[in-house]
């Protein structure tokens, strides 16, 4: 990496740290408590230039790579998981723009990324990490795509405005689609009420004989499968940054108490129960931060980061969860209250469990991967 780009880079996570703590970290609890982002706060987020962070310079981004990408969502994790979840689905739909889309579909769309959201919508009531059940459809009409189907449980569903959707077509092949939210047949359905990530908004959007032009196809007439699972890998090792963002903030509460509070007069810190357990979480967020780190400078490198990517995500989120009920144990009844924010972390990292594919699905493809060897 050269100076120029060095300094770049630390130019991009100092203005991320400042911005988590200034707008993100001070919001964290009402976030959580009202389920959404408060009124202004996603267009400082758009105002910021933040979510042109990985979308090339020729599209009017900033163009850092994923490695920079990855870093600043741990540093944002670490004042609000949520909002860094809402760009991780961004970031890693744009890769797949850039790494798929056709030059003519890229220069109509990723201009805009700029200021509009992008979202990847894979999951159905009949499928979700398995794509094999889906059921919507895209039939050819000349030089058009007919779309017709229902996506569920899709980040940013309801806030994303452009739509990366997989679909069957009439020969029972997988392929992607880009639809737009202003497009005639398109809605939004319901959005769940999640436990965790409750500023995320996760929803359902139902297209009605949505016409697209040819171009509107992602990659190629088969290769859906392909993008999906280049999605998902993405997408794993940005969760592993936003898991170690989420292991510092925990570690950060359980500091901050033990150096506080004292048991009768003696510290909490002092104690081995204690330091027993800021030593696992402190570990964990290490163990979380390289895991993530080195699926982001695979990729970034040219070479094969599935794997590693899976075990961001795999150990990161059980880590960030087991990390939280330990902070809970040193706080004791605080830690127990909504009033304090370790009880919403521990339902933010819960959610990463499941999402982008469970723990039990990335633990098959880790041991298929070590057999495969």
């Amino acid at each position: 990496m050269t100076n120029q780009l060095v300094i770049a880079n630390q130019m991009l996570q100092h203005m991320i740290t400042e911005f988590t703590a200034n707008e993100l970290a001070p919001l964290d609890m009402q976030i959580d408590q009202q389920q959404d982002y408060p009124a202004g706060l996603f267009q400082k987020v758009v105002d910021n230039g933040l979510l042109a962070t990985t979308l090339p310079a020729e599209y009017g981004g900033a163009g850092f790579n994923f490695e920079a990408a990855a870093e600043a969502l741990e540093r944002m994790a670490t004042g609000n998981a949520s909002m860094a979840v809402t760009l991780e689905g961004h970031f890693k739909t744009i890769e797949q723009f850039v790494k798929y889309g056709s030059p003519e579909l890229n220069a109509k769309y990723l201009p805009s990324a700029a200021h509009r959201i992008f979202a990847f919508s894979q999951t159905e009531p009949s499928g979700g990490s398995n794509p094999t059940g889906i059921s919507s459809r895209a039939i050819r009409q000349g030089d058009n795509w007919v779309i017709s189907g229902d996506k569920i449980m899709i980040t940013n569903g309801g806030l994303a405005e452009v739509y990366c959707v997989l679909a069957k077509t009439e020969d029972d092949r997988l392929a992607v689609f880009v639809v737009d939210k202003d497009m005639p047949g398109f809605s939004f359905g319901k959005r769940e009420d999640f436990i965790g990530l409750r500023g995320v908004p996760v929803g359902e959007i139902v297209m009605d004989h949505i016409v697209v032009p040819s171009y509107h196809l992602l990659g190629e007439v088969g290769q859906g499968l392909e993008i999906g699972d280049n999605a998902h890998a993405d997408a794993r090792v940005l969760m592993g940054a936003v898991l170690a963002g989420i292991l510092d903030h925990e570690l950060t509460i359980a500091v901050d108490y033990a150096k506080e509070r004292k048991a009768l007069t003696t510290p909490l810190y002092q104690l081995q129960v204690t330091q027993q357990k800021i030593t696992d979480v402190a570990i964990a967020r290490e163990n979380t931060r390289n895991l993530y780190q080195s699926g982001a400078s695979k990729k970034v490198a040219g070479q094969a980061y599935d794997e590693v990517a899976a075990m961001a995500k795999s150990y990161g989120s059980r880590a960030a969860v087991l990390g939280g009920d330990e902070v809970l144990q040193i706080l004791g009844g605080y830690g127990y209250s909504r009033e304090y924010p370790i009880e919403h972390l521990i339902r933010d990292a819960r959610a990463m469990e499941l999402a982008e594919g469970s723990i039990e699905k990335m633990n098959l493809e880790i041991t298929k991967a070590e057999i495969n060897k």
